[in-house]
């Protein structure tokens, strides 16, 4: 015939040989096609949250309760870290012609309701104008201004005026040295602040006001 079958015949320890090499060589296979996984599963880096989370549980369970407390304060404080850089994140860029500092995230006097505060400065390339941009969230006090947004009278009982912006209501007041204030409470939970100085004009800050993602905002600090 012009063909042939060709059988080996393997003696027992050599087919058990065989059949080792070939799960050695299926297990490399294996291993190479791990190691061409995408690059962020090669690159993960420890999770400092997470290593937190295991101490304080080991901390719980030695009957520390102390040490555990401790580090459940420093993911707390990580969390809050995070949070606030993703509330920076919905901030304007600088418009054209302006610059901004960079942000910052700080803690809101228990006086003022407590709480936490983001803020970016914008300046004006060209002159001496300035935008304080302030994001407070979790302050009691944002429910007392909020208030303010029941009437006129009320409002003007405490130096504001009530002025709308795309359907928004805005607490806006003239501050020292003919500058402008513009403060939105949304909801209870969130206020956006914007203090201006060195003549810098109610526009520019109420333009900045509609740039900024509400929405996303929202989604960012309600529980």
């Amino acid at each position: 015939p012009t063909s042939q079958i060709i059988r080996i015949c393997l003696p027992p320890a050599a087919t058990t040989l065989l059949v080792m090499n070939m799960k050695h060589f299926l297990a490399l296979t294996i291993a190479a096609c791990s190691m061409m996984s995408p690059l962020h599963a090669q690159n993960k880096q420890p999770e400092p949250f997470e290593d937190i989370l295991r101490e304080a549980v080991k901390e719980y369970r030695a009957g520390k309760i102390k040490e555990a407390a401790t580090a459940l304060d420093q993911a707390k404080a990580l969390i809050e870290k995070q949070q606030s850089t993703q509330v920076g994140s919905t901030l304007p860029d600088a418009p054209e012609g302006w610059a901004t500092d960079d942000m910052k995230t700080e803690d809101v006097p228990g006086y003022l309701g407590g709480g936490k505060v983001v803020k970016k400065l914008y300046k004006n390339k060209s002159g001496q104008e300035e935008v304080l941009l302030e994001i407070y969230y979790g302050s009691t006090m944002i429910k007392l201004i909020r208030g303010l947004l029941a009437s006129d009278e009320i409002a003007k009982s405490q130096g504001f005026e009530i002025k709308r912006a795309g359907g928004e209501k805005v607490l806006a007041k003239k501050i020292e040295g003919d500058n402008h204030e513009l403060n939105v409470p949304m909801e209870d939970e969130i206020m956006i602040k914007f203090t201006g100085a060195a003549g810098a004009k109610e526009d520019f800050m109420l333009k900045m006001l509609r740039e900024i993602d509400r929405r996303e905002l929202k989604s960012l600090v309600k529980p």
